[in-house]
């Protein structure tokens, strides 16, 4: 029970008890004054000598006496309710005390608890000023390096990189094109995500080399999703290649991607492929 719940009960005992104590003192009141009768009428029969008149007096004697027997018991009657609503007056006053300290420990609590949430936050901005300070050597050069504008980002699995994606990047460097590719743009103590983010940003287009080996990792598909959000935004820079994978393969994978046209090198040779996406991108 809610402590306004409490606060209610007790004024309605409260009106309860009033009530049942003046109901009271007018009893008190009636017994008072059928005693004072009954000692009168207990005079007269202690002084009469006339047999008739004593017989009248006993009989008024009995019939007052009846009459406080019933005023105390209907006041007793009314002192038990009284006693009874007293007590539950004391009990409900027990809960609200109870329920007003488990109140108090749920605000001390709360209180607790944000003071360790302000400290935490606190101890965290702390932290991030201080890592802040400290990474300027590093963000530095990778500011510099968000200046350079690539023609293509080439994304692929490390799987495909002997067999096709190494030769095919050098076949687009012979053909002009800048091209951001983590063997060259990558160098010791670079952010792997702040550098790859920096290069999908300012690239032209990106090169997607889609196989098994690409669906399976999760750089790979962070990259894509990347370009992805550069289509939302209306720009067409997803320049897609299957390797070694059928259209129903990649529709597996992905419905939106292997709706798009792609090259294939099941279809054609580095070198060709190479030809087309330098067409594409430089003209």
């Amino acid at each position: 029970m809610s402590i306004d719940s409490l606060a209610r009960e007790i004024a309605n005992v409260d009106r309860d008890i009033n009530s049942v104590e003046r109901s009271i003192h007018p009893i008190d009141s009636n017994i008072n004054r059928k005693q004072k009768e009954a000692h009168s009428i207990m005079d007269k029969i202690s002084k009469e000598k006339d047999l008739k008149k004593l017989i009248i007096y006993q009989k008024d004697l009995t019939r007052k006496n009846e009459e406080i027997n019933r005023l105390e018991k209907d006041k007793s009657s009314k002192s038990k309710m009284l006693a009874d609503k007293n007590k539950k007056k004391l009990e409900l006053h027990g809960k609200l005390n109870k329920e007003e300290q488990t109140q108090r420990d749920k605000v001390k609590r709360e209180q607790k608890e944000l003071l360790t949430l302000q400290q935490q936050i606190t101890r965290e901005m702390q932290k991030q000023k201080h890592e802040s300070l400290h990474s300027y050597d590093i963000l530095k050069p990778i500011q510099i390096e968000q200046q350079v504008t690539f023609d293509v980002f080439v994304s692929h699995a490390s799987e495909d990189k002997e067999e096709f994606v190494r030769p095919f990047v050098n076949e687009l460097k012979n053909r002009g094109l800048n091209v951001w590719y983590d063997e060259f743009s990558l160098r010791i103590g670079d952010s792997l995500r702040r550098t790859i983010d920096a290069g999908l940003k300012n690239s032209k287009y990106g090169i997607v080399i889609l196989s098994e080996a690409f669906f399976r990792k999760e750089w790979p598909q962070r990259e894509l999703d990347g370009l992805f959000a550069r289509e939302v935004e209306g720009e067409k820079v997803i320049l897609p290649i299957w390797h070694k994978l059928s259209k129903n393969e990649v529709l597996k994978y992905s419905p939106t991607i292997a709706d798009m046209l792609a090259l294939n090198t099941s279809n054609f040779t580095i070198e060709e492929i190479a030809d087309q996406i330098a067409s594409r991108v430089l003209e």
